[in-house]
């Protein structure tokens, strides 16, 4: 299964005018919504991604659209014991990491799935940790 984390979910979604970036990401995006593959989002990232919305009408649609296409992963309480040792993991190498990511790496691993990302965070953690990173060009 391939997790979003929500950097992926503000580029694929923004309303904004989107870069050849974004555009790329959006693209991969659509193309898996609409694919086989399994795909999940992690409860906070659920709560990240509908966070400052003002508008109910936006709030409501994008939640249906996400609710529908992913499955909800809330964590367990092995994910926040692994995350809290990844985090001290990454403190131990230097890696600034917050709880939240460690928690989302943490359900990650935990379930043997890929994370779609853009956040460098994530880069850092999976160098020294299981953390396997979902390549866009595997799409």
């Amino acid at each position: 299964m391939i997790l979003f984390d929500t950097s992926i979910l503000s580029l694929a979604f923004r309303r904004a005018r989107p870069g050849p970036k974004e555009r790329r990401i959006a693209d991969v995006v659509a193309d898996l919504m609409t694919g086989e593959a399994s795909l999940g989002l992690p409860g906070i990232v659920l709560q990240e991604v509908l966070s400052g919305i003002r508008s109910e009408k936006q709030f409501e649609d994008l939640k249906r659209r996400l609710l529908t296409a992913f499955e909800i992963h809330l964590p367990t309480t092995p994910d926040y014991v692994a995350a809290a040792r990844l985090k001290n993991q990454c403190l131990t190498k230097g890696i600034t990491a917050s709880g939240p990511d460690c928690l989302i790496a943490a359900q990650t691993m935990n379930g043997k799935h890929e994370l779609f990302t853009t956040d460098p965070d994530f880069e850092a953690i999976a160098k020294h940790a299981r953390l396997k990173l979902f390549q866009a060009s595997e799409s």
